[in-house]
């Protein structure tokens, strides 16, 4: 642990495209002296050890936040010293502190990066930032502004979020305001035309090309259970809050994707895609009668012991 709180160390970060891995790259970026940044999905894993030997000359360790490769045992071979931190349910099999691979799902990634780095409070000046990515990214919303700095990170993409909020300020100006007004707007004339179609277990799918995590609150908010948004090669499934199906097994039993719980994302192009759809519910029903099942066994115990 101590060879990484070098912060003269030449760091490259594969880092999450989302809210929170951005939030994690102003961690690091704040840490560290020199950093190089690429962001990452679950489909592009194959295209991490090629960066890594395009740009080995380039740095001294490489550092995973709010992400953990599942080629991590030949990314550890290459020969330089690798952290992740990551706190998705679907990595928590990879969790090794000895190998320094800290796998937490009690904090999003940017708090997790935040609170690994941040020793004598040097980084003090990002708390707020890092407080409202968590709020938002484990789906907390005790924060109001959570989600307008969410969509934010969506409408300007992920290099000019770090760059905006890299200094910790996190204090909105005029026309960043009057933008989230009118999103706000557009966004309520694209759910009242958006087509779905519902599914098993009170589920839906449909199509969307922006807007998604304000789609999956709204269709939690008309009562759906779940639900699984397409768009552009790939679909987030996502449940409510209470809900007991662990989406994260889901992946784990398709054999692709990953996340949280209640969120996950699943990489697949057009072609086939009602296929796996299908797969996808029959996994989520699946689920359900394990978790009906259980809930008979604990019923039957508890009869027993108070018999």
């Amino acid at each position: 642990m101590n060879y990484f709180l070098n912060t003269k160390l030449r760091i490259l970060n594969f880092t999450h495209i989302d809210f929170d891995g951005a939030s994690s790259n102003i961690v690091i970026k704040n840490y560290f002296d020199n950093v190089i940044t690429y962001t990452i999905t679950y489909e592009h894993e194959n295209e991490i050890l090629p960066k890594m030997i395009k740009d080995r000359d380039k740095f001294d360790a490489v550092i995973f936040t709010d992400f953990c490769p599942v080629n991590l045992t030949q990314i550890q071979a290459f020969g330089k010293p690798v952290l992740v931190l990551d706190h998705h349910e679907s990595a928590l099999k990879y969790n090794d502190p000895g190998k320094s691979v800290y796998i937490c799902t009690k904090f999003c990634g940017a708090k997790l990066a935040y609170e690994f780095f941040n020793h004598d409070n040097c980084l003090e000046h990002l708390k707020d930032i890092i407080e409202i990515t968590n709020d938002y990214d484990l789906y907390i919303l005790n924060d109001a502004r959570s989600k307008a700095y969410n969509n934010l990170y969506w409408a300007m993409g992920f290099n000019w979020f770090v760059e905006r909020f890299l200094g910790g300020d996190i204090d909105l100006n005029r026309g960043e305001k009057l933008y989230l007004v009118r999103r706000q707007k557009d966004f309520e004339e694209l759910y009242t035309n958006l087509p779905i179609q519902e599914l098993s277990n009170n589920g839906v799918v449909c199509e969307a090309e922006k807007y998604i995590a304000d789609i999956a609150d709204a269709l939690r908010n008309d009562g759906y259970e779940w639900c699984i948004i397409y768009r552009n090669g790939n679909l987030s499934v996502r449940t409510s809050n209470d809900s007991k199906i662990n989406l994260a097994n889901v992946c784990a039993r398709l054999g692709k994707g990953g996340g949280h719980m209640h969120a996950v994302g699943i990489p697949q192009q057009k072609e086939n895609l009602a296929e796996l759809i299908k797969r996808i519910e029959t996994e989520i029903d699946n689920e359900i009668k394990e978790l009906n099942s259980k809930n008979v066994a604990d019923d039957f115990m508890k009869k027993l012991e108070n018999a």
